[in-house]
This record gives structure tokens, sequence and C-alpha cells, in this order.
């Protein structure tokens, strides 16, 4: 019951977490700073679509680019020596980046010239109303790159201060973890990977795993394979080697959802699921890599970022598989589960996974 409230709770979510970009390069005198703002968060404060039609276009932004100015006034301030700095906002245009349409915001602090450079930002924006929102920040200071990420647990940014290889790879560490828990659709993925460890179907009838031993060597198989594969387009991806329409991206994700669940209780797929985990898992590294590959085309710390990231979705794989193996393997002879619950939460995941299929496929 524990699997249905989850996938029940996990229909509301989009994959693709909440993210701004934000950039601070003051080579750039004109506008030492850039901030992308994804428009559909941006339109839960600001009302930006004037029609009701749905769609925000760049006419209606710059109609309302007054109110913009106010939101990003109020939330995102720069400081010179405990002054505060005014900011000069200006409406640059709209970009892509891999969930859609974000709002371009070049802005210039007066505290700042030539030989200023202000102290400290804080972030402040849509951390009200959404706690998993992220900034991903990429600051150049005389030709040095740096990344780091704003949360609402760390909502200053230091200019004077350059973070160590390990501050940067623990940054992302956790935001590998916190990308794949909040990432309904993975989770999904790989909990039906992970349910007929203890209990599979065979011939019409369910099967109770003897050993803990076994269930754990096939378990290893399947998150080894599934590490393996999306790490690899993990990498290429957000390296541009290779990068694939998010659209479908997404769509095939819900669709491995769907298979991995059907194959449960209809083992069509055959017995080395670890092979699925591995072809599955080469589609959900372009997942994993929507959040990174626009913000890291050319940093020169993008390789410790991006390495810490698959740690750390690795490690909340890890703990999703040490949380859910013993459970399952406890009351795998339990009618109740084999009858019920273990039914039940498959029908849940290829529903949710189909409905996501439904939403998610390019028209």
């Amino acid at each position: 019951m524990l699997l249905i409230s989850f996938v029940m709770a996990g229909t509301a979510h989009a994959h693709k977490a909440s993210d701004s970009f934000l950039y601070w390069q003051p080579a750039v005198v004109d506008a030492p700073g850039r901030l992308d703002i994804a428009l559909v968060d941006l339109a839960r404060t600001v009302m930006l679509d004037g029609d009701n039609d749905g769609q925000v276009l760049w006419g209606e932004v710059i109609d309302r680019q007054a109110s913009v100015k106010r939101y990003l006034t109020s939330r995102l301030l720069i400081t010179s020596e405990d002054q505060e700095c005014r900011v000069d906002w200006r409406m640059a245009g709209l970009t892509q980046h891999s969930d859609g349409n974000y709002l371009v915001v070049e802005f210039r602090p007066d505290c700042f010239d030539s030989t200023i450079i202000p102290s400290e930002l804080k972030y402040n924006l849509f951390f009200d109303q959404d706690p998993l929102h992220r900034a991903l920040v990429m600051t150049r200071i005389e030709g040095s790159d740096r990344l780091t990420v704003l949360s609402p647990d760390q909502q200053t940014l230091r200019f004077a201060e350059v973070p160590s290889v390990w501050q940067t790879a623990t940054e992302f560490i956790w935001e590998g973890m916190v990308h794949l828990w909040i990432g309904y659709d993975h989770m999904l993925f790989l909990l039906a990977l992970l349910l007929p460890a203890a209990v599979r179907r065979e011939k019409g009838c369910w099967v109770v795993g003897e050993k803990l031993g076994t269930a754990v060597k096939d378990v290893a198989l399947i998150v080894s394979a599934f590490t393996v594969a999306h790490s690899i387009t993990l990498v290429i991806a957000t390296l541009g080697v290779v990068r694939l329409p998010i659209d479908w991206v997404e769509t095939f994700i819900a669709l491995s959802i769907v298979t991995a669940a059907v194959n449960v209780v209809w083992p069509f797929l055959g017995r080395r699921r670890y092979l699925v985990g591995f072809g599955f898992g080469l589609i959900h590294g372009f997942g994993f890599a929507s959040v990174l590959a626009s913000f890291m085309t050319d940093t020169s710390s993008r390789l410790i970022a991006l390495v810490s990231f698959n740690i750390g979705v690795e490690l909340a794989q890890l703990v999703v598989v040490a949380a859910v193996v013993p459970v399952i393997f406890l009351l795998r002879r339990q009618w109740f589960y084999q009858r019920v619950v273990m039914p039940a939460g498959v029908f849940v995941v290829a529903v949710t996974g189909s409905i996501w299929v439904w939403q998610r496929v390019p028209l």
C-alpha cells in the first residue's frame, strides 16, 4: 500500500525539477549578470498569460515586465561591503532549455565597474512556492569558472570565494541524489525492476525467492547495468556529443515504466532483467542529463560536477535498494502481499506510466 500511495502522489509531478540558470561574468561590462527563468515558474508568481490561452508570448512578457522586475528586485539582492546595490534589469528575450521556454534577464548592479566587484548575491526566487527549486550558478572571473547551486538552505553566493573541488563535488553529489528522489518516473522504473527480486511470476503463478543472497545478486546486476548505461548517456549528452529531443526522451522513460511493470506479471522480456535495466538505462541517462546539458557546455569544472552528480544518482539508487529489497523479501511469503499488494502496486505503476506516455508524447 505504501507503493500505491507513493505512485498516486507522484502522478501530479513532472519529471523535470524546477531550475533557473544564473550566470555572472564581470568581463561583460554592460551586463555582467544573466538569469534564465522558466516561464512556467514565473507565471505562477506574475500573471503573464494576458489572454488566458495557455501560452506565454514575448509580447505578453514585455507587457508585464514592470511586475517581473518588481518581483526580481524583491527576491534577488546584490550587496557590496554591506551596502545594497540597485540593480538594472533588462528583458533580453526568450531561450530554450531542455524543459521549455525561459525568460532571459540581463542585469547590472550600480555598484559594479571595471575595478569593483560586488561582494555577494542573495537569491530567493520561488523557494516559498517550491522548496525543491534550484538555481544553477556559473561564475567566470578572470578566466576561472566555478559551478555551484543555490537552494533554500544555501541562498547566498559570495563572489570572492572560490569553492574547493570538495565543495563543488559535495554540492553536485547532493543535487544528483535529490534529482533521483524527486524524479518519480526514474524511481518507479527502478522499483518495477526491483519487485521481482523476491517474488516473480512463472507459468501463471507467483514464485517466492528462497535465498536473500540470490535476490541481492539479482538486484546488484540490475542496478549495475542501469548505472553503467545511464552513466554513458549522461556523459555524452551533458558534454553535447549526442542530444535527443527531451519530449521523446521523457516519453520513452514513461514507456519504460509501463514495460517494466507489465514484465513483472507477464515476463515477456525473459529473466535477464539486467539487460532490460541496461537498455532502458541508456534512455534514462538522457533524462538525467536534462538538468545539466544546457548548463555545462563550456565550463572548466564541468567534469567534477558531472562525475559528482552521477555519484549522487548512484548513492540515491542504493538508498532505494537498501530500503525496498529487505521489505519485499520479508513480505514475500505473505498471501496478502502476493495476491493484493504486489498486483495492485504493479497495476498502479503501469497505469501511471501509461498516463505519462499520453501526456508526454509529442503531438
